[in-house]
């Protein structure tokens, strides 16, 4: 529960689809007995236009979330940009996350690569003591709006009130990285990409697998390779259809989505986020080093 005169930690998050998983965090950040009492989902960006995760941000009670749709293919037909890269299109996608100001960024069923460009601007541009004062959310944004109901995320929803950071952390925060999160439905160092569900589904024919599993992990350049924070292994069972399998995975990323994003802003609420030590990993993709993971078998 946000301690009084405290603002919550503020959370974008990316999607491409349903929102599913966005939804478990709005519903774990709903009230004062849930998981992220203390975070509000204040903002949400799609690849996709028609994704219903919109919907979902956009009726949320009380106070709508601030959605938008910023599709690479929409943005390169706005005149001028015809030319232009897909680094171009990266480089304001991440300007519309950094003004936000999260305090962690969520791909929640995104399904676009962002390139290590990407990554290394989303910094945190502002000062902590800024927030205080911030009572409102701003349309003064520079970077185009491609939705076609024409609404921006903007700063997203206000959150005014002290820094919910200890001192220490306070000091580390200026010119960090902002913390980005992936939900990847597979276990470290399986199945990378898309395909990921389907990929071990048909390992598990092949006789190669007996179990499959999710991960929340750290995001950096390498695809579905950044240090994990919370795994959840699924078994495969006999019998099991591919859809049967994506189903049960899918109900475990609504419990793991939530409980990552707890571990993360407690590790970040004292600074331990930034000096935590990055997995390395064999070539045969098995963890030498779990720091701050939690796994668990279902």
């Amino acid at each position: 529960m946000t301690q009084a005169g405290v603002r919550p930690y503020r959370v974008t998050v990316l999607i491409s689809g349903s929102g599913s998983n966005l939804q478990a965090l709005l519903d774990a950040t709903s009230a004062a007995d849930r998981l992220l009492a203390d975070c509000k989902v204040t903002a949400v960006i799609s690849s996709r236009s028609d994704a219903y995760g919109l919907t979902r941000a956009r009726s949320t009670k009380p106070t709508p979330t601030p959605a938008e749709a910023f599709p690479l293919l929409r943005w390169k037909k706005l005149p001028g940009n015809e030319q232009k890269s897909r680094q171009d299109w990266e480089h304001q996608l991440a300007q519309k996350i950094v003004d936000t100001r999260p305090d962690v960024v969520v791909l929640a069923g995104w399904m676009l690569i962002l390139g290590p460009d990407f990554l290394r601007q989303l910094v945190r541009n502002w000062d902590e003591r800024d927030e205080a004062t911030t009572t409102t959310t701003t349309d003064d944004n520079e970077t185009p709006c491609v939705d076609p109901t024409g609404e921006r995320v903007g700063a997203g929803l206000a959150t005014p009130g002290h820094s919910p950071y200890t001192t220490t952390a306070e000091s580390l925060l200026r010119g960090s990285p902002i913390p980005i999160i992936n939900l990847h439905p597979a276990l470290p160092g399986q199945f990378p990409g898309a395909h990921a569900i389907k990929d071990a589904y048909e390992s598990y024919l092949a006789g190669k697998i007996t179990s499959t599993g999710l991960m929340i992990h750290r995001v950096i350049p390498e695809l579905d390779a950044g240090e994990p924070v919370i795994v959840r292994e699924v078994p495969i069972r006999e019998g099991d259809s591919l859809e049967q399998l994506e189903q049960r995975i899918h109900e475990v990323e609504h419990e793991a989505i939530v409980h990552a994003v707890r571990k993360v802003v407690d590790l970040c609420r004292t600074g331990e986020w930034w000096r935590a030590t990055k997995t390395t990993t064999t070539t045969a993709g098995k963890e030498e080093e779990l720091t701050g993971q939690e796994r668990r078998t279902l």
